[in-house]
């Protein structure tokens, strides 16, 4: 299988780069932020997977269709956690029998 190949730079780069993110995520575990303490592990969590998505996955010298199936299985991923998240803040909404 030819095709493109990325150095052995990108790729220790890219690991020093994951190695970093999950200090930060140690250290942020650290701080006491309320409810930005989700937020922050959240967004280190996306920056690490689209870095393995990238490098390690190969995603960025795919062709298109599999960048469309990435791009689609993501827009899904988005709607399912919407749904979910819609459905758990207007629980209290409804009174429950008994209360």
């Amino acid at each position: 299988m030819a095709g493109q190949v990325l150095s052995t730079k990108s790729y220790l780069l890219t690991f020093a780069a994951l190695l970093a993110l999950t200090f930060t995520t140690v250290m942020v575990g650290y701080i006491d932020l309320g409810w930005g303490s989700m937020f922050m592990a959240v967004l280190i969590a996306t920056m690490k997977a689209i870095l393995i998505a990238s490098f390690f996955m190969h995603a960025l010298l795919e062709a298109k269709l599999v960048k469309l199936v990435i791009a689609g299985a993501l827009l899904w991923f988005l709607i399912m956690v919407t749904l979910t998240l819609g459905d758990y803040v207007t629980r209290a909404w409804m009174p429950y029998p008994g209360k």
